[in-house]
């Protein structure tokens, strides 16, 4: 009866310490500079997104946040370095679609789980993908692009931030629709990484985020041949959708959301939840984003993992329809 009680005993005691320790971790939260990580090269898509909410986190937390960019393996040596990291809040990732939905789709033995290994702090902006082709290519839209592939003996090429992303998805959809010969050409460092191929000849074309798109044709860079989602991107009015030139199922668009380590006190998450919501709401943060085509969502990670349950029953979908095996 004795040991017993001092079982449950004990058992109280540490279940009211963990309570008591709950409210003192987001006290003392955050206690030295926090790390924000994303898989994207530096000038990304991602990287701009970061460093934006970096910049108002800090100031709200008056630690300074470090942007980590840890590139390659389409996300998972970032995706695992987060998910290894100690659970307190002082390293997050920013990542897309790619490293929790694609990747583990079509990657049986990732280095990380995608729902195991997080916890969801929530998806802060959603996008479009674009087709891009170099500014002296000989076409200027998605239906010239496959007339002109048609008459290449050896077909064409794309470009995309890695296998199984949406890039790639969308470029098994345009080969399969177009009945043209289309080669995939991933690429480690992002869609970024596919600029000096694209510019130089050594692919057509290339899926690209919706801002990078933007970014780099008004540098006179690339051409915009076509935008994914069922509407025109903001930042790209004058680029028509596939669907518009008569190519259907390119519907898909793309998210960022950010994670923090699984076991990350409540409190914290709340916390760093917030902090990037309201950074989002800012007007020159808004302003910036509105001006990359983004649109920003900044939801809970309650919102986050209904939205996610959804999208990753449509991706898988779309992965199988495209006949996309586990490597």
């Amino acid at each position: 009866m004795i040991p017993t009680l001092l079982r449950h005993l004990a058992a109280t005691a540490s279940l009211l310490a963990l309570v008591a320790a709950a409210p003192a971790a987001a006290q003392d939260y955050p206690s030295r500079p926090i790390r924000f990580v994303t898989w994207s090269s530096p000038g990304g898509n991602i990287d701009v997104l970061t460093r934006l909410v970096g910049e108002q986190v800090s100031k709200r937390f008056g630690q300074p946040v470090i942007v980590e960019n840890r590139v390659g393996a389409s996300g998972a040596i970032a995706a695992e370095h987060v998910a290894r990291a100690a659970p307190d809040g002082h390293t997050v990732l920013f990542t897309t679609n790619t490293t929790h939905i694609s990747n583990p789709l079509i990657t049986p033995k990732l280095p990380y789980d995608p729902i195991r290994d997080f916890e969801p702090l929530g998806e802060l902006v959603a996008g479009q993908m674009a087709l891009v082709a170099a500014a002296t290519a000989p076409y200027s839209t998605v239906r010239e692009f496959v007339e002109w592939a048609r008459r290449q003996p050896r077909g064409a090429s794309y470009g995309s931030w890695g296998v199984g992303g949406g890039g790639h998805l969308l470029g098994e959809q345009l080969r399969r629709q177009g009945g043209i010969e289309l080669t995939h050409v991933p690429y480690k460092g992002g869609e970024l990484a596919a600029m000096s191929d694209l510019v130089g000849g050594s692919i057509e074309v290339s899926f690209m985020a919706q801002g990078n798109a933007k970014i780099q044709s008004q540098a006179g860079k690339i051409k915009v041949l076509g935008i994914s989602g069922t509407r025109r991107n903001i930042g790209l009015p004058q680029v028509p959708t596939f669907a518009e030139q008569g190519f259907k199922g390119f519907e898909i668009t793309g998210w960022i959301a950010a994670y923090a380590p699984a076991g990350t006190p409540a409190p914290v998450i709340d916390r760093l939840s917030t902090a990037m919501r309201e950074a989002l709401r800012v007007p020159e943060v808004a302003s910036r984003l509105e001006g990359l085509g983004f649109d920003p969502v900044g939801s809970t990670p309650e919102q986050f993992k209904r939205s996610f349950d959804a999208d990753f029953k449509l991706w898988s979908e779309l992965i199988r329809n495209a006949g996309l095996q586990a490597q």
